[in-house]
This record gives C-alpha cells, sequence and structure tokens, in this order.
C-alpha cells in the first residue's frame, strides 16, 4: 500500500487515505473499523472520535475528489487562454486528485451504482452531470474558436474524458500494482488530445 507521508497527516487524514486506499485494493468489504484502524495501528474507537460512521469516511472521500475536480474546472476556465490549456489544466488537476485520493472515487462510481444507496448515488450522479457540463462547455467553445473537431459531441467527449479516467483505474486495481495510477500525465493527457483537437 502507498502510505508515504502518513506521519505529516492528521489522525483524521490517515484514517482518510488508509480508508481510500482499502477501497481501491481490497474492496468496500474490506473497509471497515477494524481494517484501518489494523493499518494505522490505532483502536477502532479512535476512527469514531473523527467519523460518526463509515458512510461518513466515505462521504468525505467522495467531497474531497468532488470539490477539487469542480474547482479545478473553475480554475481551468479562469487560467487557461486557449481550449487547449484550459482542458490540460482541468485534466492535470483530476489526474491530482484522483492520485490524492487513490482513486477510491471511481472504484466508488463502480461499486455504489449497483447499489441501493440512494445518498451515495445522487452524490456521485450530480457530480458527474456538474463536471459532464463544465467540459462540455470547454468542448463547445474550441469547436466555436475551431481548434477542436466540429463532428464530435461535446458531452460524448466529456465522457470520455471522465471514462478514460474511470478506465486507467480500473486498470491499476486489476494489475494489482502500487505507486501512481497515472504514470504518465503527459502521455495520458496527448493520447486524450490526439482523438479531438484539430491537426
Amino acid at each position: 500500500m502507498v502510505t508515504e507521508n502518513l506521519e505529516k497527516l492528521s489522525t483524521k487524514e490517515k484514517i482518510i487515505k488508509i480508508g481510500a486506499e482499502i477501497i481501491v485494493k481490497e474492496g468496500l468489504r474490506k473497509f471497515t473499523a477494524k481494517n484501518i484502524a489494523d493499518k494505522l495501528g490505532i483502536t477502532d474507537a479512535a476512527i469514531f472520535k473523527h467519523f460518526k460512521s463509515m458512510d461518513d469516511i466515505i462521504l468525505e472521500i467522495i467531497d474531497k475528489y468532488v470539490s477539487k475536480c469542480s474547482q479545478s474546472a473553475i480554475e481551468a476556465v479562469e487560467k487557461g487562454h486557449t481550449v487547449k490549456e484550459k482542458l490540460e489544466l482541468l485534466l492535470r488537476a483530476h489526474i491530482d486528485v484522483l492520485e490524492e485520493t487513490r482513486g477510491a472515487v471511481p472504484v466508488l462510481c463502480f461499486e455504489l451504482s449497483r447499489s441501493e444507496d440512494v445518498k451515495f448515488k445522487s452524490i456521485l450522479s450530480n457530480f458527474v452531470e456538474s463536471y459532464k457540463e463544465k467540459i462540455s462547455r470547454i468542448i463547445r467553445e474550441g469547436q466555436m474558436e475551431g481548434s477542436i473537431k466540429e463532428d464530435l459531441d461535446p458531452e460524448d467527449v466529456a465522457m470520455f474524458f471522465i471514462g478514460s479516467i474511470q478506465a486507467k483505474v480500473f486498470a491499476y486495481v486489476i494489475s494489482g500494482k502500487e505507486g501512481r495510477i497515472i504514470e504518465d500525465p503527459d502521455q495520458f493527457i496527448s493520447i486524450i488530445f490526439y482523438g479531438i483537437m484539430k491537426r
């Protein structure tokens, strides 16, 4: 497990980080207070000093991912001078959040999409719809300025961005490897741009 720099984190942050790693590496069934406590060398009770329930840990992981991705989309629009720069800033920030949360949210999206838990499904669904709309707007702007292929559906392209990141997480989970989920962000972004940008 990737537990670098854990000593610099607060106990609450350690619980979130280890919880995210467990979700990715061992699955939702192994996401228990005992498993997190064992990995951190603390008691189960210590976890509940920071969180009311295990669901609250999941909500914190999701909230961190959702808020940072949404914020990165806003910043990309503000800072980028061209559509390509905006998309690159957005993707790099998304990759950073993905690495920080160890890919837990894409795994949760898959696991919880089939569950009856309306609370989690609603949060994740709202995030995907909102994020898709932000990306779609940038794609439309690129089509108007002539840098992105006109025959592409902006919403399909936005889902391609989200799906490509999701696919990277699944490949990472299946391979059982350690380290970064997206080893070479430059190459990943280049591959995505190859299919949408005019040459």
